[in-house]
C-alpha cells in the first residue's frame, strides 16, 4: 500500500519551493486516467523522489530488487507502493504485476535503461517497456530528466540546486499481428528511447544524439 506516496510529493513541493529550484513542463500531457507506461531516463537515486514529485498522476514504480536490500531503502520503496524488478532473471514477476496493474488502469514507471546511467548520458534501452506496450497497447509517456545527478541522494530534503523534468506527448506503438519478435521488441524501444532523448539537452542523449541530428540533406534544404 502506497501510503507515503502523497505525502511524499506534498513534501518535496514545499521543500524544494525553499531549497531548490525543479523546473517540470509538460504536465498537462499526462492522462488522468487509463492504462500508461511511464519510460524516463535515469540519472541518480534522486529521479524516483523527483518523478513522484513532478507528475500530476501517482505511478507504480518498477524498481531494481537491490534497493530493498537496505532497511531504509526496503521501507521507502515499500511505503511508496514501488515493484522490485529482478534484472538478473529478466524481470518476469515485475512484468507479470505490471501487465496486471496495466489491465486495472494503472500507471507504471520504467527506467528502461535498467541503471542508473555512469555518465549521465541516455544508454541503450532494455526491452521490457517495450514488450509491454506492444502486449497491452497502453500508451507510452516519455520523460526527460536533467540535473539530478548534481546533488547526493542524502542531501535531497534540501538540494540546493537547480534540475528539471520535461514530460512530453504519449504514444502508442503501432499494432503488429503475430508473434513480437526481438527485432520488434528492439524497434519500439529505439522509438520509446529516441522520443526521451529528443526530451534532454543535446549533453544527455548519449547512444542516441545522432538519431535526432538533422542529416547533410535537411541541413542543405534549410540553407
Amino acid at each position: 500500500m502506497a501510503w507515503l506516496y502523497k505525502p511524499s510529493r506534498r513534501f518535496g513541493q514545499v521543500m524544494w519551493s525553499v531549497t531548490g529550484r525543479l523546473t517540470i513542463t509538460g504536465q498537462e500531457a499526462m492522462p488522468p486516467y487509463g492504462p500508461l507506461l511511464v519510460a524516463s531516463n535515469h540519472l541518480s537515486l534522486n529521479d524516483a523522489g523527483t518523478l513522484v514529485v513532478a507528475l500530476p498522476r501517482q505511478v507504480v514504480f518498477l524498481a531494481k530488487k537491490e534497493l530493498w536490500e537496505k532497511p531504509i531503502g526496503r521501507f521507502y520503496c515499500n511505503a511508496v507502493g514501488a515493484v522490485p524488478l529482478d534484472r538478473d532473471r529478466g524481470g518476469g514477476e515485475a512484468l507479470r504485476y505490471a501487465l496486471a496493474a496495466l489491465q486495472e488502469d494503472k500507471a507504471i514507471l520504467m527506467f528502461p535503461e535498467g541503471r542508473i546511467s555512469p555518465t549521465s548520458q541516455l544508454q541503450r534501452g532494455r526491452t521490457g517497456l517495450a514488450w509491454l506496450a506492444l502486449k497491452t497497447q497502453a500508451p507510452i509517456l516519455p520523460v526527460g530528466i536533467a540535473g539530478t545527478e548534481k546533488f547526493a541522494s542524502w542531501h535531497m530534503p534540501v538540494p540546493l540546486a537547480s534540475w528539471q523534468v520535461n514530460i512530453g506527448t504519449p504514444f502508442t506503438p503501432p499494432f503488429v499481428e503475430g508473434p513480437i519478435t526481438k527485432h520488434l521488441l528492439t524497434s519500439v524501444t529505439d522509438m520509446v528511447m529516441e522520443r526521451i532523448a529528443a526530451l534532454l539537452p543535446e549533453s544527455y542523449r548519449g547512444d542516441y544524439a545522432d538519431a535526432l541530428r538533422p542529416s547533410p540533406r535537411q541541413v542543405t534544404n534549410t540553407l
